[in-house]
């Protein structure tokens, strides 16, 4: 079975901001574990369509080396801080 991804954003790089796209009913379940020296992502489809969203800004958008998001357990800003993304540039091959 082949599925589609279309996703269209504004490009907010250039303002050095990102949106996010939630659910109006909120229903993107994350947090972030360690296992073993590993870390772990736990979340349901709507968090993980969320973090595949995030990450094609980031990676599309004109965003400097350094630029970083701060992601909270459930997307709930009231929650601790569970992941941070960060664009190192200088990673991109050649």
């Amino acid at each position: 079975m082949m599925k589609r991804f279309e996703f269209n954003f504004e490009d907010m790089s250039s303002k050095g901001s990102i949106s996010f796209e939630y659910a109006d009913d909120v229903s993107e379940k994350m947090t972030v574990v360690v296992e073993n020296g590993v870390p772990v992502i736990y979340g349901n489809r709507e968090a993980f369509l969320l973090l595949a969203k995030t990450c094609a800004k980031l990676a599309l958008g004109q965003y400097q080396s350094g630029f970083h998001v701060h992601l909270a357990a459930d997307f709930d800003a009231d929650l601790p801080e569970a992941v941070r993304l960060i664009l190192n540039i200088e990673m991109e091959a050649d």
